[in-house]
């Protein structure tokens, strides 16, 4: 392979067709790629590259979900503790206080008094069914007669009415006129079908397409915004958002609960990529955002038959996270800095998060390089900056020089560190520390600490 070309994705845009020839010229790129709030061009589609499609299979599609109002994804949230302050008065508990009501609705088209539960905090005790009634126009559930000095919760199943992930982008780039878009549940029956027909329907209307890049299927890591849009909770292995009463009435305690989660989401994983497969595309997935039951070190992935994974190097430990990833045909690490305007702006510093990345990324290569790198994102931003388009092309000739020299082989490990979580290995991350694999809920100091590749 020439030592200039191959192993890199570029983003590209409608308005960018000549800089993406010239920038895929510039850093060796063999593949361009669309993203969140960009589109691809029809004149590129005929470039001797290969076209990576975003395809999402939870959203983009608003008219479906008001259709279909009770098959809108859903999470299970918790209110803040609340004290009665007087025996036997009511205590009145607001479901939406600092959570971000663009994004969620309590859901009431389902039982309440099944699928919600008020518990006394104070004694652990769940408050009966008959003892609580829930106020939609406040949005509040009152509780009949408290104990005095007790404190209560809420826990209640909320539609997520704005897609985190498209909310996140729209917040960052300060997009407007935007519709916010509705996430979906395509594990629901009538929406499975639907997204089945509309997948088989989106491949027959884009033949220019090679690579279909799943982001990632079908339920998203617990991301919660406040009032205030910023983010509230956040938990990337959380599968508190991929519940319904659907779900639900099909398992029996947590721990199965993930088993089932990945189990059933391997299943319909597997139609979507066999179609894929049939109409002569490769799948690949992201790693990240609609990430969960999807784990690639969990039991069902290789039976799924996705062709590569795509995934966010924040460190060497995430490199290695998606380097190792066993059953694929390549792995992909998608680069930082996102080509996003909160770095790429008068008076930012990209090269600098880029060198901080890269340096970091480099070790990890060293040891276990992925197959590709890539980058996402708006390029007519990157393009505002010279330097850093220069250090970029940089980087892209070097990773193709050390993986060529890696060349496959396989280092010599002079000891071995184990990390044990609660985890277990559907978090893991392959020989980062010379054959042990760890969780990246472990302890980043102790990763830094050890860090020896």
């Amino acid at each position: 392979m020439d030592k200039n070309y191959g192993r890199v994705t570029i983003p590209t845009d409608a308005d960018m067709i000549e800089q993406t020839k010239q920038t895929a010229q510039r850093w060796g790129a063999d593949a361009i790629r669309d993203c969140d709030g960009t589109q691809m061009p029809d004149a590129l589609k005929s470039m001797p590259v290969k076209i990576y499609s975003i395809y999402y299979t939870t959203r983009k599609d608003n008219a479906w979900a008001q259709a279909n109002p009770d098959e809108v994804q859903q999470v299970y949230l918790m209110t803040e503790f609340y004290t009665a302050m007087e025996e036997a008065a009511p205590l009145r508990i607001p479901l939406m206080k600092h959570f971000y009501q663009e994004q969620l609705k309590p859901n009431t088209l389902h039982d309440i008094k099944r699928w919600w539960e008020v518990i006394d905090r104070t004694t652990g005790e769940v408050v009966s069914p008959d003892g609580w009634d829930y106020e939609a126009e406040q949005m509040e559930v009152v509780i009949h007669a408290p104990k005095a000095f007790h404190e209560y919760t809420v826990s209640f199943l909320a539609f997520i009415m704005w897609d985190p992930v498209h909310m996140y982008n729209f917040i960052t780039n300060s997009w407007e006129d935007v519709e916010h878009q509705i996430t979906f549940d395509v594990r629901q029956p009538k929406t499975q079908r639907h997204v089945i027909e509309k997948l088989k329907k989106w491949l027959a209307d884009n033949p220019g397409t090679d690579v279909v890049r799943f982001t990632t299927f079908f339920h998203q890591f617990t991301l919660v915004f406040d009032e205030l849009a910023r983010e509230k909770f956040v938990d990337w292995f959380g599968y508190s958002a991929s519940v319904s009463p659907y779900i639900l009435e099909q398992y029996k305690e947590f721990r199965d609960f993930q088993k089932f989660q990945q189990r059933e989401v391997a299943k319909l994983m597997k139609v979507l990529v066999d179609i894929c497969h049939e109409n002569g595309r490769e799948a690949m997935m992201f790693l990240g955002d609609h990430w969960i039951g999807t784990e690639p070190y969990g039991d069902y992935f290789k039976e799924v038959g996705v062709d590569a994974v795509v995934g966010s190097v924040g460190n060497g430990a995430t490199l290695r996270l998606i380097s190792d990833i066993p059953g694929v045909k390549y792995t992909e690490g998608r680069v930082l800095p996102y080509f996003f305007p909160d770095v790429f702006h008068e008076g930012g510093d990209p090269i600098q998060e880029a060198k901080t990345n890269w340096v970091t990324a480099r070790r990890a290569i060293l040891r276990k390089p992925v197959d590709r790198i890539g980058y996402g994102g708006y390029l007519k931003l990157a393009l505002q900056f010279p330097d850093f388009m220069q250090y970029i092309e940089d980087i892209c000739n070097e990773f193709r020089l050390l993986y060529d020299n890696v060349g496959g082989q396989q280092p010599y490990s002079h000891f071995t560190v184990g990390v044990l979580n609660s985890w277990g290995k559907i978090a893991l991350m392959g020989h980062a520390y010379g054959g042990a694999r760890h969780s990246l809920q472990a302890d980043l100091l102790l990763c830094r600490r050890f860090w020896k590749a």
